[in-house]
């Protein structure tokens, strides 16, 4: 079923594509309350998916790029079952197995260079340079929905070969980890911003000292959204690339 007018950017194909090669026949995929087994070489089933209008969408849109854009099949006639939302724990329970999934699949990205091949995880990922590509339609997969966003990417330099990679903020977010996505450096500035979980955030307000709210904007830059409404501690950095 690929009954949908959405068409994918290069970038949600290529994710998909990052996901999906690595596994192996048998495996299971599941994005979006949709639970997938691969059971060829360019073949998927779809097993179950949670009862909702959004993530039938969901569904759709991965049918319309395995069968548009990356020549794959999908079984979605033989769905053994349709479940309903699952419980907290569930979701929790879901969501960390796919973390180390996706963990274990991201820990072998190379740098696209043949002649290079460095390891991603290897790369200066503190150095990384977030663009806003502008505006796409998005459909919310809870509500059915369709908005507008901006979207963005993660521009990571190999120190090898000065190759430029683009990659989606939540790879970037898997193979950097969390302490260096949630910390932002200022184009063309030394000063960083670090966002403050709730402990630290508490103990900076009780000690009198004062932080920073990050809206959308920073003067003229625009804030990557993962960044946007947090509470941050401003610092100035050396780039060890310019010493």
């Amino acid at each position: 079923m690929n009954n949908t007018d959405w068409e994918p950017a290069d970038d949600e194909i290529e994710w998909t594509r990052t996901n999906l090669e690595p596994l192996k026949v048998g495996g299971v995929w599941s994005p979006h309350g949709l639970e997938y087994e691969r059971t060829g070489d360019k073949s998927l089933r779809l097993v179950s998916m949670v009862n909702h209008e959004g993530v039938a969408e969901a569904h759709a849109r991965v049918c319309k790029v395995l069968s548009d854009h990356m020549g794959w099949t999908v079984d979605d006639d033989s769905v053994e079952r349709i479940i309903n939302q699952p419980s907290p724990e569930e979701i929790a329970a879901n969501q960390e197995a796919e973390l180390q999934r996706v963990q274990e699949i991201v820990s072998s990205w190379v740098c696209p260079n043949e002649a290079c091949a460095e390891p991603l995880v290897n790369m200066p990922l503190e150095r990384t340079v977030w663009v806003n590509l502008g505006l796409h339609t998005f459909t919310d997969p809870q509500s059915g929905e369709e908005g507008e966003s901006d979207r963005w990417i993660a521009q990571v330099g190999c120190p090898k070969c000065n190759e430029v990679i683009p990659m989606n903020p939540l790879d970037y977010g898997y193979i950097a980890g969390e302490d260096l996505f949630y910390t932002w450096r200022v184009p063309n500035t030394t000063t960083q911003y670090r966002v403050l979980p709730r402990d630290e955030c508490t103990a900076l307000i009780d000690s009198g000292e004062k932080g920073v709210a990050l809206g959308s904007t920073l003067g003229p830059v625009d804030v990557p959204p993962h960044m946007q409404g947090t509470y941050c501690v401003r610092s100035q950095y050396i780039d060890d690339e310019e010493e």
